[in-house]
């Protein structure tokens, strides 16, 4: 077992090498920042990747469980491991597939969710999930901007215009139903609480 801060940068090497997308050191305080009132005890992760974030999120609030759901098995097997190094393997519950076919079967209460997968799909998701939040429960969304393109009044590429158009409806959706506030250092962390 390794100490989970040297399992963390090990991951953010990892990720630099092989342009695995983790959050944004910028991006890392803002975020501990707004769950740390919360000082949840389950958290519910959409978009994996290597284990960075749940780690991450581990290592922060020791008393707190991860459901975590990574679409690509790869990616998967990495974070499982990553967890085990560090010793957390028993707070860290990890399913491989898509969210969209795990998240009917989950049955937990969340405190904190994270969508950090298909950007397209957190509308979706979010709306998948909220039968599962908590009282006073944030959610996080990250890259809400994606790249600038969400709050430029330029023409999109056609090739973005689906995930810009669905990011929108995302943003108006939570700005309407929950108390909203995006970070826009980045490439936007949008942070809403549950009304």
């Amino acid at each position: 077992m390794k100490d989970i801060k040297i399992v963390l940068q090990e991951l953010e090497n990892e990720a630099l090498r092989d342009n695995i997308p983790i959050i944004r050191a910028e991006e890392r305080e803002r975020f501990i920042s707004a769950i740390k009132t919360l000082n949840p005890r389950r958290i519910l992760e959409i978009g994996t990747a290597i284990g960075y974030s749940s780690l991450l999120l581990l290592s922060k609030f020791p008393s707190a469980v991860i459901d975590t759901v990574e679409l690509n098995k790869t990616r998967y097997v990495r974070a499982r491991r990553a967890a085990c190094e560090a010793g957390v393997a028993s707070r860290w519950n990890g399913y491989c597939g898509d969210a969209s076919d795990i998240l009917p079967i989950l049955s937990n209460s969340y405190d904190v969710v994270f969508l950090d997968g298909p950007k397209g799909q957190y509308l979706r998701q979010l709306k998948m999930i909220e039968p599962l939040l908590a009282t006073q429960a944030i959610v996080i969304a990250d890259n809400v901007l994606f790249r600038g393109l969400v709050t430029s009044d330029k023409p999109i590429a056609h090739k973005y215009r689906t995930i810009v158009m669905r990011l929108r409806e995302y943003i108006n959706y939570v700005k309407t139903y929950y108390d909203t506030v995006i970070d826009e250092s980045g490439d936007g962390l949008c942070i809403s609480r549950k009304k």
